[in-house]
């Protein structure tokens, strides 16, 4: 057999056999999710914590007292933000919440309807766009917010266990890396601490910042509720925090949300409505397309494209919190391809793709100049007297 052929059959099986076993570790990683997500939650909450951990220890303060501080931190927060978070939900199961706007929502059903019927040519009296739409709304709403207070037995034991991993990985953490070096071959171990470095650097700045991020986008969302007068400002300022940490997608649900809300309690005075949606677009678009990639700067060279797939994928493997997780994993992956040579086509996929467009630009420029001077090389033949006259 010609050695060329050979090469490129044991190429293509090695890349079948690698997508092969890529899609065996999603779903291994999709049926273990009950064990596996938890650890993963604690993973990116210690690389959170790390800097503040790294902090103490050059401080010199003794790790038992730092370990037991940050601790103290993790559940004091998590227990903050499952007040907030069940006494938003309470908020809106109560009479004067979801229930009280029902009538409000099949008064603006019915100002719509009369303004779509002629269009769909139906009779505007028995025309109802909800029923048309055949979604019963309000059940589906009551019963998802029932559901949730109701899984409080399960929140609170997925984290726990959460907790406990956190507590482990943090009481590892010296020695994760000496076992690595130990354990790998002297290049490969330089390398291999080199991307974990380099992992945990660019995660911990991505955290922080979306952390900071999404705190003020849920205090400014909160903020124009309460001056602009809109109802369940504490739950707009929740929902616009947390959703903030999915990209794109959380920031469209979260306005397009309050807007709706905006709409049904403020209509038909619709300059209200449109000084809120002004006012939420605003802080959309300054903090999550100006601010946030200029701090962000290029720690996340993933383009946006990959950035949606990732979201899909992720959060077909494990739901809501898949796609909270998906822009780090992304992110993990693409170091991980760009530092196994095999891998490197896949970290350059995954990659926003600036530096590789100046560099084809560039060399597309270099071409056509030198096509040009090729051009002008040439000597023209003299015109023949016959056609000047």
């Amino acid at each position: 057999m010609n050695p060329g052929i050979a090469d490129s059959t044991k190429r293509q099986v090695r890349n079948l056999l690698a997508f092969i076993a890529c899609v065996l570790f999603l779903y291994v990683l999709k049926e273990c999710a009950s064990f596996v997500l938890p650890f993963v939650i604690a993973f990116f909450i210690f690389v959170l914590v790390n800097p503040v951990l790294s902090r103490m220890d050059r401080m010199r303060i003794p790790r038992i007292i730092s370990t037991a501080l940050v601790m103290l931190l993790v559940l004091v927060i998590f227990i903050l933000f499952v007040y907030v978070f069940f006494l938003m939900v309470n908020m809106l199961i109560q009479p004067d919440g979801v229930p009280a706007y029902a009538p409000r929502v099949q008064s603006f059903d019915r100002y719509i309807s009369e303004m779509i019927a002629p269009y769909l040519e139906e009779d505007p009296e028995a025309f109802s766009l909800l029923s048309f739409l055949d979604i019963d709304w309000y059940g589906v709403l009551m019963s998802s917010l029932t559901s949730v207070s109701g899984k409080f037995i399960d929140i609170l034991s997925d984290a726990l266990l959460v907790y406990v991993y956190l507590l482990f990985i943090i009481l590892e953490r010296q020695t994760i890396f000496p076992k690595l070096l130990e354990a790998l071959p002297r290049g490969k171990a330089q390398r291999a601490g080199q991307m974990v470095a380099r992992m945990n650097r660019q995660m911990s700045k991505y955290l922080m910042i979306k952390v900071v991020i999404s705190i003020i986008t849920g205090f400014l969302y909160y903020l124009v509720s309460v001056v602009s007068g809109l109802d369940f400002a504490l739950v707009w300022g929740v929902l616009a925090a947390i959703l903030n940490f999915i990209p794109t997608i959380g920031s469209i649900v979260t306005t397009f949300c309050a807007i709706i809300m905006a709409i049904i309690q403020f209509s038909p005075e619709w300059g209200t409505v449109l000084y809120i949606t002004i006012l939420f677009i605003m802080i959309e678009m300054i903090l999550g397309n100006i601010i946030d990639p200029r701090l962000q700067g290029v720690q996340l060279n993933i383009s946006p494209l990959v950035i949606l797939v990732a979201l899909a994928v992720w959060g077909y493997i494990w739901g809501l919190a898949g796609m909270f997780l998906a822009v780090p994993l992304t992110s993990i992956m693409q170091i991980i391809a760009a530092n196994i040579p095999s891998m490197k086509p896949i970290a350059i996929m995954l990659s926003e793709g600036r530096d590789y467009r100046r560099r084809f630009e560039k060399s597309r420029k270099k071409r056509r100049n030198i096509h040009i001077d090729e051009i002008d090389d040439i000597e023209m033949p003299e015109p023949h007297p016959e056609n000047n006259e």
